[in-house]
């Protein structure tokens, strides 16, 4: 394999063992090839020659959440999740992706037509292998490469961008925003993406919905399909850099991510691309930055709840979105806030690694379900929709009485 272009990142690890401290796989594994500092070490191992991309190689390079946990806290700046990313790059385009992962993100989700239509049949005939759980959600009704505990979200019949026309405009607005509104909000969550476009209204914001857009492309990218995420990123810069508006809106922190950081190294190499991916990142705002940026209009009604806040990794470390979230929700009143002792603590979703790991996911899961009932918070509040469904998966196998919603759902319950 050729690894020589990581070896400048590589040799500023100084082995000092940090990261063991923050990560989530080492805390349930207690395994050093499962931490920031033993993948280093067979990347350097694979850059000697000493290593071969073996099966348990490769599967090594997969076991991380991505929650970049040990890049925020690696004394030496070494930009771990990076080089996870680009080392899951290299084994894709040696070895290939296997059949499903192939088909799946190559087939179906690069082909926007061809995944809404998946998704639009999958909504019709889901009740043949998904039995619902009162409103909270569904449970697999037979083994089906998934586990029969897990509570997932069922696809809506009606997508949320066929709600809405693509333009809704206020009578004295004060900006116009594009919003990306990603594949599981349009697919499973449209109640968030109604909660956003009510705020939005509520505070004189024009709101564009461009109908032909497709997944921001991290999951692709996450597995190591960098041909099917650059093409997905380009598809999304192209279709959102459009004149006439203010900021490109989003509601999950994992599709933010990908849109302002991801991007701009997925397509550095693509001609006529980076300068315009700067000015597209620089435009993208998660909602709750954009809410508190621009000021919360009319009057909120009392919601009187008490809640906790779990912080994306995306959202967080991604982003550097902390106390915005936490801004917006203490300007409701009736609100109280109770902190858990690790907010920042990665909850296990982490995309696809939640459906090849899930007994591991939950274990890590476990952790954050632990946190969320010592403050005895009635709510959970987050702004990553990912997040949402494995909280609330772990949330219904503790038979917990916590509700859990997204930032925007917050705010716009407070304008009854």
């Amino acid at each position: 394999m050729e690894w020589k272009n990581l070896e400048k990142e590589l040799i500023k690890c100084i082995k000092c063992g940090a990261c063991q401290t923050v990560c989530p796989i080492f805390k349930e594994l207690q395994s050093e090839s499962s931490v920031a500092r033993g993948k280093i070490s067979l990347m350097k191992a694979a850059l000697k020659g000493n290593v071969d991309p073996t099966p348990e190689f490769v599967e090594k390079m997969a076991l991380c959440t991505g929650c970049k946990a040990c890049t925020a806290n690696c004394p030496s700046g070494t930009k771990v999740d990076r080089l996870v990313l680009q080392a899951r790059q290299k084994l894709v385009a040696e070895k290939g992706l296997p059949f499903v992962k192939r088909l799946i993100l190559r087939k179906v989700l690069k082909n926007r037509k061809i995944f809404d239509f998946g998704m639009n049949m999958a909504s019709v005939f889901q009740g043949l292998v998904l039995k619902d759980v009162k409103g909270k959600g569904a449970l697999p009704r037979l083994p089906m490469g998934l586990n029969e505990k897990r509570l997932l979200a069922p696809i809506v019949s009606r997508p949320f961008r066929t709600r809405y026309p693509e333009r809704i405009e206020v009578e004295k607005p004060r900006a116009t925003v594009a919003f990306f509104t990603g594949c599981t909000i349009n697919y499973m969550y449209p109640e968030i993406g109604e909660a956003v476009i009510k705020v939005l209204k509520k505070n004189n914001i024009n709101v564009v919905i461009p109908a032909s857009q497709h997944c921001c492309g991290l999951v692709a990218y996450g597995n190591g399909d960098a041909t099917t995420a650059v093409e997905l990123a380009r598809a999304t810069v192209d279709l959102f850099s459009m004149d006439g508006v203010d900021a490109i809106l989003t509601a999950c922190g994992s599709c933010g991510s990908a849109l302002r950081m991801e991007y701009k190294e997925l397509l550095e190499n693509e001609t006529g691309y980076p300068e315009k991916v700067e000015k597209f990142s620089a435009k993208t705002v998660d909602f709750a930055e954009y809410m508190i940026k621009m000021g919360i209009m009319g009057e909120l009604n009392p919601v009187n709840r008490t809640v906790t806040y779990h912080e994306s990794c995306h959202l967080t470390r991604g982003q550097g979105i902390k106390a915005q979230p936490r801004q917006l929700m203490q300007s409701i009143p009736g609100i109280v806030l109770k902190e858990m002792k690790e907010p920042g603590r990665c909850c296990g979703m982490a995309g696809s690694f939640s459906l090849t790991n899930y007994d591991l996911s939950r274990k890590i899961n476990q952790r954050k379900i632990d946190d969320i009932a010592s403050t005895s918070a009635d709510t959970l509040v987050t702004g990553c929709v990912g997040c949402m469904m494995h909280i609330r998966d772990g949330i219904h196998q503790n038979g917990l009485d916590v509700e859990v919603v997204h930032t925007a759902q917050l705010l716009a319950e407070a304008y009854k």
